[in-house]
C-alpha cells in the first residue's frame, strides 16, 4: 500500500479529499489566509501552496540568475539541496522550465527565431509554472513539473495559443514528459524533475538539432525519503 505525504507542521499522514462536500475551511499557519483545501493534516494543520514555496522560488530566481553552471542536473540539484526546498512541494513545477532554460542560456542556445534567452525568460517561466497548484499530478492527472517542460519549450519558441507549430512543440513537450513520468511508482518530485529534462534534452536534440550531452547523477535525496522507489528508480540506479 502507498504511503501517503506527511505534514511538515507535525508529521502525520496528509488527508486526501475528493469530495468537495467534504473540504475544509482552514487557515494557512504561516499567512493566516483562509483557504477551501482537499489536502490537509487530520490535526488541522494547513499550508497554502503560496506560503509552501514562497522561500523555495526566490532561491530559484537567485541561483539562476547568477549560477555559470551549464549542466541542467547539476542546477536543479543544487537548488534542492537548499535547506529552503522541501522533499515535495508545487516549488519543484516552477524549477523544472527555470532550471531548462538556464542551462540553454549558460550553453549560449538561442531561441528559434535568434534572440539570446535572458533572465527575465527565466523568470517569466517561475511565473507561469509557479502558478500550477500543488497536487496536480494525482487530481489532474498532470505532473507540474512535466508541465514545466512545456513551459520551458513554449518560451524557448514564443509560442502563444495563435501559434501554431510552437504551441503544438509545447504540447508535444508536456505530453511526452507526462508519458515518462507515469512510471506506476510512488510519486517523486525530485524524479520527475530529473525526468522532464532528460525529456526535454531529447526534444531538443530531436526537434531543434540542439546536442546537449548531460546526464543525470545518481540520486542524492534517496535516504531523506522514506518512500525512495530506490532500485525501481531510473534516477537511483545512475551510478555517477
Amino acid at each position: 500500500m502507498s504511503k501517503k505525504d506527511i505534514c511538515i507542521i507535525c508529521g502525520e499522514e496528509l488527508e486526501y479529499i475528493f469530495n468537495q462536500k467534504d473540504y475544509k475551511k482552514l487557515n494557512c499557519e504561516f499567512c493566516q489566509n483562509e483557504f477551501i483545501t482537499n489536502i490537509f493534516c487530520p490535526k488541522g494543520h494547513y499550508i497554502c501552496d503560496t506560503c509552501h514555496s514562497e522561500k523555495p522560488i526566490k532561491v530559484i530566481e537567485d541561483f539562476c540568475k547568477n549560477t555559470v553552471l551549464k549542466n541542467p542536473f547539476l542546477i536543479a540539484d543544487r537548488i534542492m539541496k537548499h535547506p529552503s526546498f522541501n522533499q515535495y512541494g508545487p516549488e519543484h513545477h516552477a524549477l523544472t522550465p527555470a532550471v531548462i532554460l538556464t542551462a540553454l542560456k549558460n550553453n549560449n542556445i538561442k531561441k528559434p527565431n535568434g534572440t539570446k534567452i535572458t533572465f527575465s525568460d527565466i523568470k517569466e517561466a517561475i511565473n507561469r509554472a509557479s502558478k500550477i497548484p500543488g497536487g496536480y499530478c494525482g487530481f489532474y492527472g498532470s505532473c507540474g513539473a512535466g508541465m514545466g517542460s512545456g513551459v520551458a519549450i513554449s518560451i524557448f519558441t514564443g509560442a502563444n495559443p495563435s501559434t501554431v507549430i510552437p504551441r503544438s512543440l509545447a504540447n508535444k513537450m508536456t505530453s511526452r514528459a507526462l508519458a515518462k513520468i507515469a512510471d506506476n511508482l510512488e510519486h517523486c518530485c525530485k524524479r520527475s524533475v530529473k525526468l522532464s529534462i532528460c525529456e526535454t534534452l531529447d526534444f531538443l536534440r530531436e526537434e531543434f538539432n540542439i546536442d546537449l550531452k548531460y546526464s543525470p547523477h545518481k540520486c542524492q535525496f534517496s535516504n531523506s525519503n522514506e518512500k525512495c522507489e530506490r532500485d525501481n528508480c531510473l534516477i537511483f540506479k545512475m551510478e555517477v
